[in-house]
């Protein structure tokens, strides 16, 4: 039976992967803006700086330089708002982005990239704040005067077609997959619509069917985590409304091999849809756990 899952989107917000994570004196009363509070011999980091636009990315190198500059000022401009905060930084680090190129197309490169930094905030009572941004497992596609940046903190999680009964690490002890979508503008107001319908088919080496599922690609990220917990190989074949096809042999030998968690679905930008694992590395490949246990 077909079956086609929409389900609600992890928001963005604090997590491991995604990450803001702050800390704090004792709980206090909000402190007043920052214009009435921040004495004058009290330097703060307000303005944030310009976005680039990609120009000339003909090679890999280009496209990793630009991947890796728009993420530093990313991660600076994120700090810099203070994530709601009223308290101005008066101290921001951002370390050096790694980026690697997982996939090339004649339109352009496809990449992951990771990137950190922290702030310190300014607090009228001395106790400090401070906050840390952990930009991880980003998705890039850099094209002729095209960018699109897709996070891994706000995505659409499918129902698993494996649980685990014994109460385990699911998200590790089971298979799963990714679908992206560099070509759709993402429509977070209404995640139900727009978009491409992707029709997902696996098989097992047997020819049984695992999975069978039609899915919207309204956001630009979807997990189908569990898929299953055994070991072996399988076959993908993916199929796009508008007449796109795909097929991929998917080999399967335990949660150690990235292809247990790194295997994604692309709709490129371009439209056209490709099957790839998006693991160059430890630094900047997919996380090997996702944050869909985390949905109740």
């Amino acid at each position: 039976m077909r079956r086609r899952d929409v389900l609600a989107a992890v928001p963005c917000g604090i997590g491991v992967l995604a990450g803001c994570s702050t800390s704090s004196g004792p709980n206090r009363e909000p402190s007043p803006t920052p214009e009435q509070t921040v004495p004058p011999d009290v330097t703060t980091v307000t303005e944030k700086t310009s976005l680039p636009t990609p120009d000339d990315v003909s090679t890999e190198a280009a496209a990793r330089s630009f991947v890796e500059t728009y993420e530093r000022r990313y991660v600076y401009n994120e700090l810099v708002d203070g994530f709601g905060t009223t308290r101005p930084a008066t101290e921001i680090t951002v370390e050096s982005t790694d980026s690697a190129v997982v996939y090339t197309t004649a339109e352009g490169y496809y990449l992951l990239s990771t990137c950190r930094g922290s702030a310190q905030y300014y607090d009228p009572d001395g106790s400090p704040r401070r906050a840390g941004r952990n930009a991880a497992s980003v998705a890039h596609f850099v094209g002729p005067d095209v960018h699109r940046r897709i996070p891994f903190n706000a995505y659409r999680c499918a129902e698993p077609i494996v649980t685990d009964s014994d109460g385990g690490d699911e998200d590790r002890s089971s298979a799963r997959f990714q679908i992206y979508d560099f070509e759709t503008a993402p429509n977070y107001d209404q995640p139900d619509q727009g978009g491409h319908e992707v029709d997902v088919r696996l098989s097992d080496a047997a020819g049984e069917s695992v999975l069978d599922r039609e899915y919207r690609t309204s956001l630009p990220l979807t997990v189908q985590p569990g898929v299953t917990r055994t070991t072996g190989a399988y076959s993908l074949s993916v199929s796009t409304a508008d007449g796109g096809q795909a097929q991929h042999d998917w080999s399967l030998s335990g949660p150690a091999d990235p292809s247990w968690w790194a295997l994604a679905v692309l709709i490129t930008h371009s439209g056209d849809v490709t099957v790839q694992t998006l693991y160059p590395d430890e630094v900047v490949g997919l996380p090997a756990t996702s944050l869909c246990t985390r949905m109740e």
